[in-house]
């Protein structure tokens, strides 16, 4: 029998309002939002109010509250992109930005719509502070994500900026997340990247600590048609000589 996105809710507000000193109830609720993407993709209300509890979440002190949040945070990952799917699937021109969409159809307008709600509020975990917040670099890294899939749709060259400045911060799991915004976008737009962002990401790169953080920056580079794979391996060669 399906859920209902009414119950959803109520778990969550529940498992928020009447705290207990197990995170299960929390985290499973959140864990299964992920199941109603078909039903939130062309209905921006609903959105709303997934993000209006993320947002009161994140302020909580509510036991799994980390958890709970990358939980619903992905589910809106996989919520933008059915948006981006759908709305390719019906030939939508990109716009070159929210305030650009009159060439959509009607049966377009609510996923867009959608997909400007979930702009505005990864825009926003960008400015959130907390205090002594060792979620904040993974949440930043997830609205990028987010925004890598809202990018796909329409033009978003403020957060290609925005992108090109965590990648120099390359011990956060930030740059990391930055990186694969980079391959997202421009991966969709049918062009190599430029020598300033093609220099960036391989200083990235060069300089991470992480495997995965230089990995993503070189297959930023190979999926965008920048470099081929053999100078990618090599450099992860490189990479892994210095590291091991």
């Amino acid at each position: 029998m399906r859920r209902k996105f009414e119950l959803l809710m109520k778990d969550l507000w529940r498992a928020l309002e009447l705290p207990t000193k197990q995170d299960y109830p929390l985290t499973i609720a959140a864990w299964g939002a992920r199941h109603f993407s078909h039903e939130l993709v062309a209905d921006p209300l609903k959105v709303r109010q997934v993000l209006d509890f993320i947002r009161a979440l994140r302020i909580s002190g509510v036991t799994g509250r980390r958890t709970a949040e990358e939980a619903l945070m992905e589910s809106l990952i996989d919520l933008a992109s059915q948006c981006g799917g759908e709305l390719g699937s019906t030939n939508c021109p990109r716009p070159s930005g929210f305030d650009r969409t009159t060439d959509a159809t009607a049966e377009q307008q609510p996923m867009l719509r959608v997909l400007q709600e979930l702009h505005d509020f990864a825009l926003a975990c960008f400015q959130f502070k907390r205090p002594r917040d060792s979620f904040g670099g993974t949440r930043r890294g997830l609205a990028f994500e987010i925004l890598g899939e809202v990018g796909g749709v329409v033009d978003l060259p403020q957060v290609v900026d925005m992108a090109r400045k965590a990648l120099k911060k390359s011990k956060s799991i930030e740059s990391r997340h930055a990186a694969n915004f980079l391959h997202a976008y421009f991966s969709r737009r049918d062009g190599a990247l430029d020598d300033a962002i093609t220099a960036e990401l391989l200083s990235l790169a060069e300089a991470a600590d992480s495997r995965s953080t230089a990995f993503s920056a070189l297959n930023a580079l190979v999926e965008t048609g920048t470099i081929c794979e053999f100078e990618a391996l090599d450099r992860m060669d490189e990479w892994k000589s210095k590291h091991y």
